[in-house]
């Protein structure tokens, strides 16, 4: 069975027709079905490249419950009235080099969509097809350092998904580890974690 498919089989009065009991398993496993698709969904953090993995982080911060709208092909997450974090997400599935376009397109959020209260976010998963934890860092120092000179932040996304992870447990501190985030001068972001709050 996959997840898409309906659990029961056969026509629409069967569940009515069978023993007690069986009409509330079938919703608690259709339920459970439901849920784990959608979790699911946020392991294309770890796995997903191009629109797969803009479409995951900005699914992240709406599960955060942030105020998130597309901007062309960037993600614009409202943090309040006067701070936003302006997103680019990589399409590539390499580590970022000094020469990547991607760097010129940060640099490009940062001259036409940048307004004072803002950060501009890199978000980049290199080599998705091997575990997190054995990936190489996913920007190189050259690119590391014009970012910070930038004042943009690169957010590999297997840490948005351990910011996810967490925000299951307790939603708060990840939202307040996203405004850290904003606050963050430049530079790679730390996977989160235990915050206080």
């Amino acid at each position: 069975m996959t997840l898409k498919q309906p659990i029961l089989t056969g026509p629409e009065w069967l569940a009515a027709e069978m023993p007690p009991g069986y009409r509330n398993r079938l919703e608690e496993m259709e339920r459970l079905a439901r849920d784990l698709e959608a979790m699911t969904q946020f392991g294309r953090l770890l796995c997903a490249v191009g629109p797969d993995l803009r479409d995951a982080v900005y699914d992240a911060f709406v599960a955060f419950e942030f105020d998130v709208s597309p901007a062309r092909h960037d993600i614009i997450v409202a943090l309040d009235a006067r701070r936003r974090l302006l997103v680019h997400v990589s399409a590539g599935d390499r580590p970022i080099n000094r020469r990547d376009p991607e760097l010129a397109q940060v640099f490009q959020m940062l001259h036409e969509l940048a307004e004072p209260g803002d950060r501009v976010v890199l978000v980049a998963n290199n080599d998705p097809a091997t575990r997190p934890s054995d990936r190489a860092q996913g920007i190189d120092g050259e690119a590391l350092a014009l970012l910070k000179r930038l004042g943009a932040n690169f957010l590999p996304s297997a840490t948005l998904f351990s910011l996810w992870s967490r925000a299951l447990q307790d939603r708060r501190d990840a939202r307040a580890y996203v405004e850290r985030l904003h606050e963050q001068d430049g530079g790679i972001v730390a996977a989160p974690v235990l915050l206080t709050v």
